[in-house]
């Protein structure tokens, strides 16, 4: 994969007025770009790199700021200020921002990455299997998707918090106490995930998509006042990233080398990461059969009230969160028909 010519590269490009015609927003709005600032992290957030880097949303019709975060705590800050319109933000802080004054709601799925998130045990811990927990310290980031897969995991084998010594550690330090045998593992995200296994010799044990927790996901998050304002923004924001779906699906090379700028790994760790967490299929957001739809009332729309009553469990959000009325279809629904009234 490192080893593509530079006519690939050029194929691409050559291919990207091609997409913006069947994507991009009309001549006229071209030419009256919208401004939008996004919020992100260097996650497995594959459309959107591609899109920035390969000026995607310019070609859409927007002017757009990036704002980069370390973690998703963080945005929850930055929206209720108004800083940023668009967060690609885990479920967790996003929950968690609707109880501290954020007004937001998802317009879409980054990535379905309950593969990309999971337990890696340092060597020699004794830790073959979730079952060997029992009694060893483990790393996680309290508030974040993986604070919640950690704890299901250790549900699902009949763990209890007592059996364990619980530590909360950005996954920087949680690197850094794996390499150091000041823990025995580590919940956590990629890229950390792969740095765990290539810079600390540690093994990956289980993805939560392995254990079928699936409600850990990273969503796109609009504010909804900012939304109700600038709704043609909102969908030039998803024709980008159906853009850039559409670049790696003929060459996902072009996002393997984006992620591995974008992380600082080494390539085959981005070629890996893609193999277990690949791009969302944004065609799918709108069927209600799908695990991860937008519909309302459909399988995700039941498992965000399963993390509420978890978040609360956990004292990380201190009062219920109506869900009823937290994700938006509208958006991507419009966005998905523009290609048929282009052509």
């Amino acid at each position: 994969m490192r080893h593509k010519t530079t006519v690939v590269v050029l194929l691409i490009l050559l291919l990207l007025p091609g997409l913006g015609a069947v994507h991009a927003s009309p001549p006229s709005a071209q030419r009256s770009p919208l401004p939008m600032t996004i919020g992100f992290q260097s996650n497995t957030d594959w459309l959107l790199l591609v899109a920035r880097d390969l000026h995607l949303f310019e070609q859409a019709g927007l002017r757009p700021s990036f704002v980069k975060f370390v973690a998703g705590p963080p945005m929850i800050a930055a929206a209720r200020e108004r800083s940023i319109d668009v967060a690609s933000i885990g479920s967790v802080p996003f929950i968690s921002g609707l109880t501290q004054g954020v007004d937001w709601v998802v317009v879409g799925i980054n990535p379905e990455n309950a593969y990309g998130e999971g337990l890696v045990a340092r060597r020699g811990s004794g830790i073959e299997t979730v079952a060997d927990l029992a009694g060893k310290r483990i790393g996680f980031y309290r508030g974040s998707t993986a604070h919640f897969g950690l704890m299901m995991a250790l549900r699902q084998l009949g763990i209890r918090r007592d059996q364990v010594e619980l530590l909360d550690m950005s996954p920087a330090e949680q690197l850094s106490a794996l390499a150091g045998n000041r823990i025995d593992a580590a919940m956590v995200w990629e890229p950390w995930m792969q740095r765990m296994v290539h810079e600390t010799q540690g093994r990956l044990i289980v993805t939560e998509g392995a254990m079928g927790i699936y409600a850990s996901v990273s969503v796109y998050a609009a504010r909804s006042e900012w939304l109700s304002n600038n709704r043609e923004a909102a969908v030039r924001f998803l024709r980008a990233l159906l853009m850039a779906s559409e670049v790696m699906q003929k060459a996902p090379e072009v996002g393997i080398r984006a992620l591995a700028r974008e992380m600082s790994i080494k390539e085959e760790w981005a070629e890996a990461i893609y193999e277990n967490s690949p791009p969302p299929d944004l065609s799918l957001w709108v069927d209600p059969r799908y695990r991860y739809s937008l519909v309302k009332g459909a399988e995700f729309h039941r498992r965000l009230g399963y993390l509420v009553t978890f978040l609360l469990e956990e004292e990380v959000i201190s009062e219920e969160v109506d869900v009823r009325n937290i994700l938006d279809v509208s958006v991507i629904a419009e966005a998905l028909k523009a290609p048929e009234a282009g052509r």
